[in-house]
């Protein structure tokens, strides 16, 4: 499961402060978001996540994981504030919020390291 400090590092490099600093010292890291596959490299590097963190984030089934890059992406293109939220859950999840100023993402999933979802798959 995510660790609170995880979802505190995540949101402490999604703040209108940090998403400005790479906007101008790294502008290529705002072009990588912008394509499929990235989240799970980004974060690491951004939010400097360790591997627990970076697992956690591989786990999450690929569709739910690319809904989370592209609302963070269409967060920062627009200029909206991102909000990163967990609770456990049986499956993943992902909820994604937009209230007009700001993009909400939940997650939801079990905790590893085994997910006892994995035993019903054939």
């Amino acid at each position: 499961m995510p660790s609170a400090l995880m979802m505190y590092k995540i949101q402490a490099a999604l703040t209108p402060e940090a998403i400005s600093s790479v906007r101008q010292d790294q502008p290529a890291l705002i072009d990588q978001l912008n394509r499929p596959g990235t989240l799970v490299e980004l974060a690491g590097t951004v939010a400097d996540l360790d591997d627990g963190d970076r697992a956690y984030l591989e786990a999450i089934p690929p569709a739910l994981r690319e809904g989370i890059r592209a609302a963070i992406a269409s967060a920062i293109q627009d200029d909206k504030a991102i909000h990163v939220a967990y609770t456990p859950g049986y499956d993943f999840e992902v909820r994604l919020n937009d209230n007009v100023q700001g993009i909400s993402v939940h997650l939801s999933g079990p905790y590893p390291p085994t997910y006892p979802r994995d035993g019903y798959v054939p």
